[in-house]
């Protein structure tokens, strides 16, 4: 367990939020962190009206074969 400092008005942000979820500032916190981390290297863009993420040379690309595959074997 760790101690983590925010200011006043994040804190009262984050009360708020997690009480309209009905979770514990802790559950609340933790899964919007995990939640903002997996989103780390991925930037969200408009190019020609429609959204683009953005992601890192490292990235594979999607495969449209597999995205087929993976479409007939659930049923879609």
């Amino acid at each position: 367990m760790s101690t983590l400092t925010v200011d006043d008005e994040l804190y009262q942000r984050v009360t708020e939020a997690a009480a309209a979820q009905g979770k514990t500032i802790d559950e609340f916190v933790a899964e919007a962190l995990r939640t903002a981390l997996s989103m780390v290297g991925i930037r969200r863009t408009v190019r020609n009206g429609l959204p683009v993420m953005v992601v890192g040379g490292d990235t594979p690309p999607i495969d449209p074969a597999r995205v087929r595959q993976y479409l007939e074997e659930e049923g879609v």
